[in-house]
């Protein structure tokens, strides 16, 4: 498993902890989750990988922490605009008490940063 270093996010002024890293490779799908702990609260969004709908994750080969839509837009879940979005995203969705949240579904409704995909890797 791929692990970024953890990154410190402040969001509705309480500390979060928050890591993007790649899902076991023998996962399958491929996947990819960000973890955010924080506030007695447990989040994990992932992003399971569909390539037969465009939607392209962990192994598929991308840069660690790039995920890609069905509409072929590349995401860096490693930009804290894009982190916080997605956690403000999935905090709202319902009571997060350890629960694993379906990161497709929380993009269609996340405010994700004009240039979210600044910087991911991805092909130009």
């Amino acid at each position: 498993m791929s692990r970024s270093p953890p990154r410190r996010l402040v969001i509705d002024g309480a500390p979060f902890i928050c890591s993007v890293r790649r899902g076991p490779v023998s996962a399958d799908p491929a996947c990819t989750v960000l973890s955010a702990y924080g506030a007695g609260r447990r989040l994990r969004i992932r992003f399971a990988a569909d390539p037969a709908s465009g939607r392209l994750s962990g192994d598929a080969g991308l840069a660690t922490g790039s995920v890609r839509t069905a509409d072929g837009q590349w995401i860096n879940l490693h930009r804290p605009a894009v982190m916080r979005a997605l956690i403000d995203a999935g905090l709202a969705a319902a009571d997060v008490r350890g629960e694993e949240r379906d990161g497709w579904a929380l993009l269609a409704v996340a405010a994700l940063p004009a240039d979210a995909d600044a910087g991911s890797g991805g092909p130009a």
